[in-house]
């Protein structure tokens, strides 16, 4: 025991280790849990982004698009937004690690800490609507976001040469549409009795309405079906209606759904 502190005493003299003041030890405590709260509040962000776009966008486009579902599913998945949330539950757990009482968990029992807290906070913001103003922020903010970092509802409906557009509603008639697309740009939307139009879009001025069909030309678009802006495909419902009563009947009908 002598042999023990004297080689301790040795070491502190040998190496000048001093004691380290109090507030020294306090901001390390406190800085390391307030980089993993950080580091779990930034999962989250990326969690209910991801969510976000998964959420909002049409999962059925791929049959229009002549591809099988598993490679439409991969190519619209979130991979910046995953890469990301991965990055921030790895980052949380070795913040866990270096903790005071960090020592006293196992992995098992740090991992599900770390990606049960990212997870739950990620559901809160998701659910509170943050996962799209993020989403909101990234394309607003960040440039070729929407167009090659990511696919997003609007990018996916502004493929007017691939048979998809979406825009608000200018004026209506009994067999067009005057649509400004999301880029500002107007069209006229042809449809007839053969054009599916989901029960829950409505064909008044001001409204927002996804459009799937085939380009004519320069601005002129024929309409196989229209779709409510709100709402995926797989969500907006599988049944619709044909229009073979005109603008105003399709609406009458469309409200009583």
């Amino acid at each position: 025991m002598k042999d023990l502190i004297k080689d301790t005493i040795g070491k502190i003299k040998k190496q000048h280790i001093l004691p380290e003041s109090k507030w020294k030890y306090l901001a390390r405590k406190y800085g390391v849990w307030f980089l993993f709260v950080l580091v779990v509040i930034f999962g989250g962000v990326s969690l209910s982004a991801a969510a976000y776009l998964l959420s909002s966008l049409d999962w059925d486009l791929y049959s229009f698009m002549h591809q099988n579902r598993v490679g439409y599913l991969l190519s619209i998945f979130p991979y910046f937004w995953a890469v990301l949330a991965g990055a921030f539950v790895v980052g949380a757990f070795f913040d866990m690690r270096k903790t005071e009482t960090g020592y006293r968990f196992s992995w098992l029992k740090i991992s599900l800490i770390t990606i049960g807290s990212i997870l739950a906070l990620g559901a809160v913001m998701f659910f509170a609507g943050l996962g799209g103003r993020f989403n909101s922020m990234m394309a607003n903010g960040v440039p070729y976001y929407g167009q090659h970092m990511m696919v997003t509802k609007e990018s996916q409906w502004s493929k007017p040469q691939d048979g998809f557009l979406a825009g608000t509603i200018n004026s209506t008639s009994n067999v067009v549409l005057v649509v400004s697309d999301l880029n500002g740009k107007v069209w006229n939307i042809n449809f007839d009795e053969n054009t599916l139009i989901r029960p829950s879009a409505n064909l008044s001025r001001g409204q927002m309405v996804k459009i799937i069909g085939v380009q004519s030309d320069g601005n002129t678009f024929q309409a196989t079906e229209i779709r409510p802006w709100i709402g995926g495909g797989m969500m907006g419902g599988v049944g619709g209606q044909r229009n073979g009563m005109g603008v105003g009947a399709g609406r009458g009908m469309m409200r009583g759904n």
